[in-house]
Formats: C-alpha cells, structure tokens, sequence
C-alpha cells in the first residue's frame, strides 16, 4: 500500500528555518516509508494575513525561489512525492500556492487557492488583501506508487465545489494544507470527513502548529493535522502542540469498494445545480448584508 504523511511545525519568518523544518519531517518520513508526504499552508514563511503591511510581500518568492529550490532538493533526496506550499510572487502578482514534487525532484503540478476570503482569520488583515484568487484549476496528477493526486488550500475546505472538482478530476488522494486557529475547531475533522465522504477518496490535511516566529503576536495555530480515509474514519492525527509527523497506509482495496457501493458522482444531476453557477443569489445577498468587503486597496 502507499503510505502517506501529513507534517506540521511552527512557522518563522525566515525561510531558512522553515526549509530546515522541512528536511528534518521529510527524513523522518523517508525513514518511516512515506511515499506521499504534504506540509502545511505558507509552509515556507509566516502566515501574513495579521496585518496589512506591504513589507511582508518581501516574503513572497516565484516558484524558482530560494525554499521552492530548496525543497525539491529534499524531495529528491529522500524519493518522496511531496506537495510544499508556499508564498508565490508571479511577477508581482501573489498567490498562495502549492507545488508538488516528484521522488526525483521534477514538479509534477501546481496549484493557486481558489477561495481566498474577505473574512478574517486574524484581526489586523484578510487573506484578499495579500492574495489574488487562484486561476490554475484544481489539477490532479498521476503519482508513482499508484495514486492519483490532487489538492486544495485551507479555506477551500469550507465549500464542498473545490473538492468535487478535485474528486470529479479523478483523484484518489485529496491534499489539504492548513493555518488555522482554534475558532475553527469545532468543525475541523467535520469537513474534512465530509470531503472524503462525498468524493470518496482520501484525504490529507497538514496544518500549522505553534505560534510563528516573527508573525503575529499570541496566534496559536492548533496543528492536529489528519488524515481521513474514504468512509470518513480518522486514521492519522497529529499533535495539537508541536511539531509531529503522522501517516496512514492507503488502502486502495477499500477505496474500490466504496466506489463500487456508493455511486454519488453517477447519481449527480448536474442540469438540477443551475443555482450554484448563478452569478447572484438570495444567499449571497444576504451575506453581503451581514458581512461587507472591508478589504483596503491591496497591492497584491
């Protein structure tokens, strides 16, 4: 069986550590007989959304900078698929993005959040005023140890269209990278649960731990990054307080199963959902009542 691990350490603001964060779990992953192995959000730096400050683009890189090199050397070196978020300067448009590694260190895809919210998951900032909403898709690409491999960010996870875009584009295994803090802790095995469930595949979400070194002040991201199989049962999950290495074997026996004795994607009626593409709606109204766009002008 495939083996797959989700990693989480505290975050900093300098590149450097974060990398040799990365090299220290993927090793001990190697060592461990991970094949697929994911980190957590913004993996190469602190997570910015706590303030609006233009100094803290400085942290973003394009996806031949310095942590992304860095990391596909590590991705070489220890034979691992590894999917290594990052902060993505493209020519002066930012993302918050995630490339996958090959064993070899080749890049097998990319991918840009989608959903990037004007709500705040800190006080000082939204995640809009530093990123643009991702325009790469929700690719999904073949592995060497027989899974099929696709992802999505953090506050994708909230709407349940990402993930059937990533289930419908064929994957086996869903990657989620997280930051996140304890309001969000009431659901947080809900969604992914549910994820794996109506999609019916696996599930893998790395999540931040710690308070970030050079970020912002008392923000203590809960970590408990899990694994989720394609019947919704948790079968990987990591610390809520430092940093941990977990994993889970793939069997790809039971996603067969579930495939076969629960046909949600056949049953679908995509003609039915007209709703869901409408460009406004009762709900969207309602929400921008409640909750305005606050965002300042960004130069995202």
């Amino acid at each position: 069986m495939p083996r797959a691990g989700v990693a989480q350490f505290t975050g900093s603001i300098n590149w450097e550590e974060n990398i040799a964060a990365v090299r220290r779990l993927s090793l001990r992953a190697s060592e461990a007989g991970v094949n697929l192995l994911g980190f957590h959000e913004l993996a190469s730096t602190i997570y910015p959304p706590f303030k609006e400050d233009p100094a803290l683009f400085k942290l973003a890189e394009p996806d031949t900078g310095p942590s992304v090199q860095a990391a596909r050397a590590i991705a070489r070196e220890c034979g691992l698929v590894m999917v290594y978020p990052f902060f993505e300067n493209d020519n002066g448009r930012h993302y918050n993005s995630a490339i996958v590694f090959g064993p070899k260190g080749e890049t097998l895809t990319k991918y840009r959040k989608a959903t990037v919210p004007y709500s705040r998951l800190l006080p000082g900032a939204s995640e809009a005023w530093y990123f643009r909403p991702g325009d790469l898709g929700f690719p999904v690409v073949d592995t060497p140890f027989g899974v099929r491999l696709g992802l999505i960010i953090c506050y994708d996870r909230n709407l349940p269209e990402p993930a059937r875009c990533v289930g419908l584009n064929g994957a086996d295994i869903m990657f989620v990278p997280v930051t996140t803090v304890p309001v969000t802790r009431p659901w947080w095995e809900l969604l992914f649960r549910a994820r794996a469930v109506e999609n019916v595949m696996f599930v893998a979400a790395p999540s931040r731990v710690g308070e970030d070194r050079g970020g912002a002040p008392g923000a203590f991201y809960y970590g408990e990054s899990l694994i989720v199989d394609p019947r919704g049962d948790v079968i990987a999950h990591a610390s809520a307080t430092q940093e941990d290495l977990v994993w889970a074997d793939l069997d790809l026996d039971l996603l067969a199963k579930q495939r076969k004795r629960w046909t949600f994607v056949q049953s679908r009626q995509p003609d039915a959902y007209q709703a869901i593409t409408a460009p406004d709606s009762p709900m969207l109204e309602a929400s921008l009542a409640v909750s305005p766009d606050t965002t300042g002008p960004s130069p995202r």
